[in-house]
C-alpha cells in the first residue's frame, strides 16, 4: 500500500512541479494613473513605461557591499509576438528601473515579482504618459484609493493603476 502510494506521489510530483514553472499568473490591465503628468507633449507618437521588477542581488563591489537591480522583462505586443527584451538596469550597481519608450498601444510584459514569481500583466501605453507596474512589494497607492482603481497580485499586493474598461 505505502508503496503503490509512493509510486504515485512520484509520478505526479513532476507534473505539478512543470505547471507551476511553466505559466505566469496573468493579472488585470494596468495604465498611467490618474494623476500621471504627461513626460512629453501629447503630440508625441510615444509612450513610456516603467516596471520596478523584483529585484537580483549583484555580485560583491567591495567590502560587503552590494546593489539590487531590477530584473529584465520581456515586452509582447497584443498578438503575443515579442517587441523588445528590457534588462531593467544599465549596470550591477544600477537600482533604478529603465525608463522604455513604446507607441500607443497595448502592450503584454512577463516579469519576475518579488512574491509571486513570474506574472503576465496586460499594459496600456499612451501618448505622452508613463504607465508604471510595481512588482518589487515597494509600492503604496494613497490610502483613500478605492480597490477597483487599482490591479492586484494574488496576494493583494497593488502593482498599478487599473485601466476601467
Amino acid at each position: 500500500m505505502k508503496s503503490t502510494l509512493l509510486v504515485y506521489c512520484c509520478a505526479a510530483l513532476p507534473v505539478i512541479l512543470v505547471g507551476c514553472a511553466s505559466a505566469p499568473i496573468a493579472l488585470s490591465t494596468v495604465g498611467p494613473g490618474p494623476a500621471s503628468r504627461p513626460v512629453v507633449a501629447k503630440e508625441d507618437a510615444k509612450g513610456y513605461l516603467e516596471v520596478f521588477s523584483a529585484r537580483e542581488k549583484s555580485t560583491e563591489i567591495g567590502f560587503n557591499t552590494y546593489f539590487y537591480p531590477h530584473s529584465g522583462y520581456d515586452i509582447n505586443d497584443a498578438s503575443g509576438q515579442s517587441v523588445r527584451f528590457v534588462p531593467n538596469h544599465l549596470s550591477d550597481m544600477d537600482e533604478s528601473p529603465d525608463r522604455v519608450a513604446l507607441p500607443a498601444g497595448t502592450y503584454n510584459i512577463v516579469a519576475r515579482s518579488t512574491w509571486c514569481g513570474q506574472v503576465s500583466v496586460p499594459v496600456v501605453i499612451e501618448n505622452g504618459n508613463i504607465t508604471v507596474v510595481h512588482l518589487d512589494n515597494e509600492w503604496f497607492p494613497p490610502s483613500h484609493t478605492p480597490s477597483n482603481e487599482l490591479t492586484y497580485l494574488p496576494n493583494k499586493e497593488a502593482v498599478g493603476w487599473s485601466v476601467q474598461p
